[in-house]
């Protein structure tokens, strides 16, 4: 094979690699293309599904939300309603009470109207003999002494006795206004009550319906949530009590004094605000397990305890404090550590001293604290106590 052979040979296998290589690259072109087209077209699909995910985590959000509002609603509107029905009782009470004194005083003026029956018939059989005629026929100034002072003691019985019928009269008058306005009061209330337990039941149909439509998962979150709100409403319960056998009268919150619960710790650091209408009855400052909690003024322990279920496992509060400030306010630090707590109740402390660590004990999803002010066994908003 001459020169001119080879050299064609060569040149034709060139031609057929340079060939093979472009469609190669046009291969790998148009698959590469293909791939970057697949991928945003499942990016686009994880995002649309992560848009999903989204929507229907804030549904729920929301719809845990509402019933959380509804439950609020629904153990206000109970607790008004045995308001209520306190009052009613007292009221009914005083009814019986008034009727009494009705009766009482209908009595006594029964016998002084027969009393004053009496002296007038005495006068009328006596004659028409006037004070002036006794005077006159008296045998002497001894005599004229003695029935002029017999006659002063007449007119003054006789007036005593006239003004305590016009009293006792006025009275009974009295007592029977007071006892229609109670009995108008008692129907004023039953009403209330009545539409209070209207918008109760309102609630509760409301919530039922919710309820129904929560998933597996929500339906154990909402148990707690049912469980923590038994749990608040016997708290307060228990508050209110003492409360009410406390001589101090709530200071304003300006005036309480009070620091923070935890150290560079201030009202702007507050995680989670007050929200009394759903059923968060004080602020949350998120931080570190283990963080020192202060009581934020001197007062007494009344409350320093764990909230567990029969299993043992921790509910509601967790692991909380309360104490008695001596001013009409009490602070509640809830979801402490556990076993963190170092203060026992009746023991007095003082403003910074520490009664505990942060944890996430009880219906607790991080390491926060729980602070509540409390003004008469119920909860306000602790934010404008706080510096």
């Amino acid at each position: 094979m001459n020169n001119q052979s080879i050299k064609r040979i060569v040149l034709i296998i060139g031609l057929i690699l340079i060939i093979l290589l472009n469609s190669m690259g046009m291969v790998y072109a148009v698959s590469s293309r293909d791939l970057r087209r697949q991928q945003s077209s499942i990016d686009d699909q994880i995002k649309a599904k992560n848009s999903e995910l989204a929507g229907v985590k804030s549904q729920k959000s929301s719809t845990l939300t509402q019933i959380s509002k509804l439950t609020t609603e629904i153990s206000n509107y109970q607790d008004e309603i045995n308001t209520l029905q306190g009052q009613i009782n007292t009221l009914q009470s005083e009814i019986t009470e008034k009727t009494s004194n009705i009766q009482e005083q209908q009595e006594k003026y029964d016998a002084q109207n027969e009393l004053l029956e009496k002296r007038l018939v005495a006068l009328y059989e006596s004659g028409t003999v006037s004070y002036l005629d006794m005077l006159l026929s008296s045998d002497g100034l001894a005599d004229f002494i003695s029935k002029y002072y017999l006659i002063e003691q007449l007119a003054e019985a006789d007036k005593e006795l006239l003004q305590k019928i016009d009293n006792t009269k006025k009275q009974i008058e009295n007592e029977k206004a007071s006892l229609e306005a109670t009995k108008t009061e008692i129907e004023n209330s039953k009403s209330t009550v009545n539409n209070k337990k209207n918008s109760l039941q309102s609630s509760v149909n409301q919530k039922n319906s919710l309820v129904s439509n929560l998933s597996e998962e929500e339906k154990k979150i909402q148990e707690e949530l049912e469980e923590f709100e038994k749990d608040k409403a016997e708290i307060q319960k228990q508050l209110a009590a003492l409360a009410a056998k406390s001589s101090g009268k709530a200071v304003a919150p300006s005036a309480a004094g009070y620091i923070s619960p935890l150290s560079g710790k201030t009202k702007s650091n507050i995680t989670t605000g007050y929200y009394g209408y759903s059923g968060h009855t004080g602020v949350d400052f998120a931080c570190g397990a283990g963080t020192p909690v202060r009581a934020v003024k001197s007062g007494k322990v009344i409350t320093s305890t764990a909230l567990r279920r029969p299993n043992g496992s921790y509910k509601s509060y967790g692991e909380y404090v309360v104490i008695d400030h001596n001013d009409g306010t009490m602070t509640l630090y809830a979801h402490m550590l556990s076993g963190s707590r170092t203060v026992s109740p009746g023991q007095k402390v003082s403003q910074g001293q520490t009664i505990g660590k942060v944890g996430s004990t009880g219906n607790s999803t991080g390491n926060h604290l729980h602070f509540e002010v409390r003004v008469g066994g119920r909860p306000r908003n602790p934010t404008p106590y706080l510096p």
